[in-house]
């Protein structure tokens, strides 16, 4: 029989990671995606350095894996994703061995294993891991080149192997490999994700569970408590211990005695090297095999961290992509902690609102040193002296859940919280409720249940109940939540993330929890225990803001596969309930094929149309597009993930328009990415700044500000400027504290314009030459200075025309985004040009600019591609049906110019263009479809204007219509959305007004069709 057991084990287990690895091979997306995966793309091609704290491991077998694109560039991508689809198939391979190792032991006390007992065990593997392979969060990690898939694999062999540890250590000698195994896992997965840390102390648990006995529950509590200890150690002092022993060596030996670089770094792995020697010589002489397991499995820890030193290594190269520059162990430390991230309080710091303490505002931060190869030794570049805010101890407490002091975050505190009084420190009820209601409940339980009930839709959710929700399909259920769910407007029930599992997944895994606490408690709290650390643990430690810039589900899908543990253990449960009614095997036939149809298989059917990417390159082609926006040798700049990973993934992997130089504002603010900013890239001269390192380094200029100087009188040259603030003149100090702070004495500069540079560069068309400037008078409305915006100022200030200069239009929709110089955009796609030509901005518009038509007509009708944006069956989840926004408002802006310069019949042929790439089955009508709507009556084409106003008021009356079903107090639960749908609805009647009955009175126009059903629509809700 165990023979038997073993094999169909082992076959079973196999199938369902077929299973698995068809559906994510299916489903991959075929190239870069959103959000981070084209920075891990690149960074694992060609092994460059990514973002902190690193994930060296990842970036290896993505590179082994692009080896098998065979050259084809554009192929490497999709390897990467394999990486991601592959470990996400092995997950599931191991969360099967897992549930079928935790229900052998479940059945073991139900009696003997018979066969009707392997079935229901089997069965219970295969409906937990194939529930799991199904589910929203993995499954949406398992289809893009992201770090979230092989964690998650880390973390599913770490505790496979523990329960194989527990099933030989009375059985062999040698069982303690598996915790040596186990150590290395946690070490190589440092190199992809921490994740796995959070599986230590349910490890830790079993190990005390086999050897030691638990006779009450302070035993039981200090065995937790020890647990989270080992967590602790690992986490937060084994390798921070390190490299900060590897920094102080390098300094004593390279400051102190004068040695070489890197002769502490030697010296220190010397150290290591016979301290370990000795500890494992010792143990085995003394026989102490406790011990030595010990010291080999921190040995294990190293060795695995120790892909790292590719990181360290590349970095030395100065590779294209160098974040943070971890050049060595004082830099790698910096870098493993995430400093550049900076600090937040968790159990104990300030509140939203805390003042700075009044006796000492600030103390001393950790001084940073960088290399000075002329010195030959670390010099201190930053003595960070006085960089601490030190807050007051009347607003400092225990367990602080709402700390951030931004004024968005702050005025979301309160409204979640019901804080009255801004000034007033918190209560801790206020406190607590915000903790449960948000961090628990929003950023865990809704996505706890998007997993295990159903989800609405893809929309980000902000406390709206028609965006994010978790939903079950059981309407009467749903209602007492969300509001009616009979009557939805479009694309609210049309919405292929609309998935509902009737609570199906979620009750199985209830029962399962229950019967696993009634039969075996202590694998159930092993179990729970993980469950707690890899969700509610990882809620505590993030100690997250309202609101994220995404959902972060994919956080917290360690808890979902320990849940699906349960849904595993719940077939056996029912089975047993079952076999006592019931003998023989049909009952474990029968509940293992009706809760595989039930769970993972509703799960699938549900969550397939949405999780497919297999034809979408969106990502890719915008970033194209951004490139294409762009003359020769451009500087572009760009601010967030969105607008700078997927262009870095363009360049860099697929080698396209590399004459482009990407600066992102965001890390323009870091020597490191300044310095890398002057090197050439490619085909991409420097960035030509006029700063020395010194006068940037860490520590210097990081902020300017303004201070009136009567001395200075007038409009200043933008050059003299710069000139002031690369003084290190005293004149040009402050005194404020102890500190001596930099000021700038004027906001008012000048840029002279060198004409015939302009011309003989065309910077602008042949039939704007006679509008070009002598100056621009630019002035800089901001009391301080950051270091990107001296940066920029630098780059005007010494920009002579060779370069064109751009700014990518997600980069802000405010005059400060882009730096005060907007009067004089020229808008040649999905990037403004800075021109000398003023092209003023109407006000209060965030339309910048003046679109050059030529160039732009040929940019969206030739030159871009859109990603199969169009095509029925690509599905396009919120982050790339947000790009309709921008290129909405591009394609009205561009025909509306075009009407304007007497180019009526292009005007339309862009609007067609545009509606057809962005259909309205997959892009919901809302503001940005005005200008297109505009465009049409502009340019004549009235009915195809009329088709889109009547298609939106059909949408709208669907709208309202359904929001007049919220009654009494719950019509507040929808009065922004109520609100936005009328505004859209009076901005129709406005336009019709405005194109169709213009020169007619009111009255002709109030006795039409649609006049009367905008009316009707309105009336009922008191808004007409």
């Amino acid at each position: 029989m165990q023979e038997n057991y073993s094999k169909l084990n082992n076959l079973i287990g196999w199938i369902v990671f077929a299973i698995a690895a068809f559906t994510y091979v299916s489903t991959l997306e075929p190239t870069a995606s959103f959000w981070d995966c084209g920075e891990y793309i690149s960074t694992a091609v060609k092994l460059q350095v990514g973002h902190p704290p690193g994930a060296p491991f990842f970036q290896l077998m993505g590179n082994f894996f692009a080896q098998f694109a065979f050259g084809d560039v554009t192929q490497q991508a999709y390897m990467v994703n394999m990486v991601s689809g592959l470990s996400s198939a092995f997950t599931i391979l191991f969360l099967f061995w897992t549930i079928t190792a935790l229900g052998k032991k479940f059945s073991k006390h139900h009696g003997e294993l018979t066969q009707a007992r392997m079935i229901s065990i089997f069965g219970a593997g295969a409906v937990g891991a194939l529930a799991y392979t199904f589910s929203d969060s993995f499954w949406f990690s398992a289809a893009e080149g992201e770090v979230y898939a092989m964690s998650s694999l880390f973390t599913a062999i770490a505790f496979w192997a523990i329960l194989k540890w527990e099933n030989e250590v009375e059985k062999s000698p040698k069982a303690g490999r598996w915790l040596i195994f186990i150590a290395y896992m946690t070490g190589l997965s440092i190199g992809v994700h921490i994740l796995v840390f959070l599986t230590i102390p349910a490890i830790v648990m079993i190990y005390f569970f086999k050897n030691k006995e638990v006779e009450n529950m302070r035993q039981f509590i200090l065995y937790n408590a020890i647990a989270v200890v080992v967590l602790g150690v690992v986490f937060a002092v084994i390798i921070p211990l390190i490299l900060n022993s590897f920094g102080k060596l390098e300094i004593f030996f390279v400051n102190s005695i004068g040695l070489p670089f890197n002769t502490g770094t030697i010296f220190m792995l010397l150290i290591l090297t016979a301290a370990f020697g000795f500890g494992l010589i010792s143990t085995r002489k003394k026989e102490l095999p406790l011990w030595n397991t010990l010291i080999l499995s921190i040995l294990f820890i190293i060795i695995g961290y120790s892909t790292f030193v590719t990181l360290a290594i590349r970095s030395n190269a100065n590779t294209p992509i160098d974040e943070n520059n971890p050049e060595d162990a004082l830099s790698l430390l910096a870098y493993y902690n995430r400093d550049q991230y900076g600090d937040w309080p968790v159990m104990y710091g300030q509140y939203f609102n805390a003042p700075l303490d009044q006796r000492t505002p600030f103390t001393d931060g950790t001084p940073i040193y960088e290399k000075d190869e002329e010195a030959g030794k670390y010099v201190v570049s930053d003595d960070r002296k006085g960089s601490v805010r030190n807050f007051a101890k009347s607003h400092t407490g225990f367990f602080p859940r709402m700390w951030s002091d931004d004024p968005g975050h702050i005025k979301n505190y309160m409204q979640i919280a019901g804080i009255k009084n801004k000034e007033k420190k918190p209560t801790f009820g206020q406190n607590l409720k915000f903790f449960f209601d948000y961090q628990i409940g929003h950023m865990w339980w809704r996505y706890f249940m998007w997993n295990f009930a159903g989800r609405q839709n893809d929309d980000q959710h902000h406390y709206e109940v028609t965006q994010g929700n978790w939903l079950s399909g059981i309407d009467f259920i749903d209602a007492i939540r969300l509001g009616p769910q009979s009557n939805l407007p479009y694309h609210d029930r049309n919405s292929p993330a609309r998935n509902t599992y009737y609570f199906l997944p979620f009750i199985l895994g209830i029962i399962g929890l229950y019967f696993h606490f009634k039969r075996d408690w202590k694998d159930a709290w092993v179990v729970t225990l993980f469950f707690l650390m890899t969700g509610i643990a990882i809620v505590i430690y993030t100690n997250h803001k309202p609101f994220e810039p995404r959902e972060r589900d994919y956080a917290f899908v360690g808890s979902f596969y320990a849940f699906a543990i349960w849904i595993g253990l719940g077939v056996q449960a029912i089975y047993e309930i079952l076999a006592k009614k019931f003998k023989g095997n049909g009952s474990a036939i029968a509940t293992s094929a009706l809760c595989l149809l039930l769970v993972p298989a509703i799960m699938a059917k549900e969550n397939w149309d949405d999780h497919d990417r297999s034809n979408r390159y969106t990502a890719r082609d915008i970033a194209k597009a951004y490139l294409d926006s762009c003359a020769p040798n451009a500087i572009l700049f760009t601010n967030g993930d969105n607008d700078t990973f997927p262009l870095w993934y363009i360049q860099e992997i697929e080698g396209y328009r590399t004459d482009v130089r990407i600066v992102n504002l965001s890390l323009l603010n870091t020597d490191w990415y300044i310095d890398q900013m002057k090197r050439a890239a490619y085909e991409a001269a420097p960035v030509p700044f006029s700063f020395e390192h010194d006068q940037y380094k860490q520590g210097t200029r990081d902020v300017v500000y303004f201070r009136e100087d009567p001395r200075v009188k007038g409009r200043w040259r933008v050059e003299d400027l710069i000139k002031w603030i690369k003084s290190d003149d005293p004149s040009t100090r402050f005194k404020y504290g102890e500190n001596q702070l930099q000021y700038y004495p004027t906001k008012q500069v000048r840029v002279d314009i060198d004409k015939s540079e302009v011309l003989a560069n065309n910077v602008v068309s042949e039939k704007d030459t006679s509008r070009i400037l002598d100056y621009i008078d630019w002035d800089l409305n901001a009391q301080l200075l950051s270091k990107r915006d001296i940066m920029v100022v630098d780059l005007i200030a010494n920009n002579d025309w060779s370069r064109p200069i751009y700014f990518s239009v997600t980069v802000g929709n405010s005059s400060k985004s882009f730096f005060w110089l907007e009067d004089y955009f020229q808008l040649e796609g999905l990037a403004y040009r800075f021109v000398p030509v003023k092209n003023e901005t109407p006000k209060g518009s965030t339309d910048f600019g003046k679109p050059n038509t030529d160039i732009m007509y040929n940019n969206l009708m030739n030159n871009f591609e859109y990603g199969n944006m169009e095509v029925p069956g690509v599905y396009l989840d919120e982050t790339n049906r947000r790009l309709s926004y921008n290129l909405r408002n591009t394609f009205g802006r561009l025909a509306n110019q075009l009407v304007d310069e007497g180019e009526k019949d292009k005007a339309i042929e862009v609007l067609d263009r545009g509606m057809e790439i962005m259909p309205e089955e997959k892009f919901e009508l809302n503001y940005f479809i005005f200008s297109m709507i505009e465009g049409y009556y502009k340019a004549g084409a009235t009915e195809k204007a009329r088709a889109i106003v009547d298609l939106f008021a059909d949408r709208l009356d669907e709208e309202l219509a359904y929001y007049q079903q919220f009654k009494g107090d719950d019509r507040a639960k929808v009065q922004q959305e109520t609100r936005s749908a009328a505004s859209y609805y009076q901005m129709l009647i406005r336009m019709v007004q405005q194109y169709e009955y213009q020169g007619k009175n009111m009255q002709q126009m109030q006795d039409t069709e649609f006049f009367k059903r905008y009316q009707a629509a309105l009336r009922p809700l008191g808004m007409a």
